[in-house]
């Protein structure tokens, strides 16, 4: 009997430890997956931090396992996808602008190597952009979700999950 009080007691001590570093490890991570029906997507970060202003790279990976292309609106020198970061006090809203041009997704691997840049979208006031003062500002300090910016003419294919980044100074 004191043998199961002892296992009980030590269960009840390192469950919420185990739960805690669990999630500890879903807010480091650096990658992403989606699946759909013939489609795998992956978004990918090189680290979790970066600092106000800076940019880093992001990677998305669209691996087709169809039999046949599909042609997608957007330009790629343009950046059919884009990734940004936002939260609730600074949500992403990307410019995006008229489209007169596709891109295909071939059958296998497709990647776009994009850049997340820790500043405002746009300035000039308002009540979603800040003043330009005398460019567009870095975003301030805190926690952002990532966020891709996903065409409208693929709803078939899942769009990836998000990743947290802390923006430090």
């Amino acid at each position: 009997m004191k043998r199961v009080a002892t296992l009980a007691l030590l269960f009840a001590v390192l469950a919420p430890l185990t739960a805690t570093s669990a999630n500890a490890d879903v807010l480091k991570a650096t990658g992403v997956m989606t699946a759909s029906k013939g489609w795998t997507v992956t978004l990918s970060i090189p680290k979790v931090t970066m600092r106000t202003g800076s940019s880093m790279s992001a990677t998305l990976t669209i691996v087709n396992k169809t039999k046949h292309s599909v042609s997608v609106s957007g330009c790629e020198v343009d950046g059919i996808f884009t990734v940004g970061i936002g939260n609730a006090k600074v949500p992403y809203a990307p410019i995006n602008g008229d489209v007169a041009c596709s891109t295909r997704l071939h059958v296998g691997s497709n990647v776009f190597h994009e850049r997340i840049y820790a500043t405002y979208m746009s300035c000039g006031g308002g009540q979603a952009s800040p003043k330009c003062d005398p460019s567009i500002p870095n975003l301030p300090v805190g926690v952002y979700r990532t966020v891709v910016d996903w065409p409208a003419g693929i709803p078939f294919i899942a769009k990836p999950g998000s990743l947290t980044i802390w923006v430090t100074k």
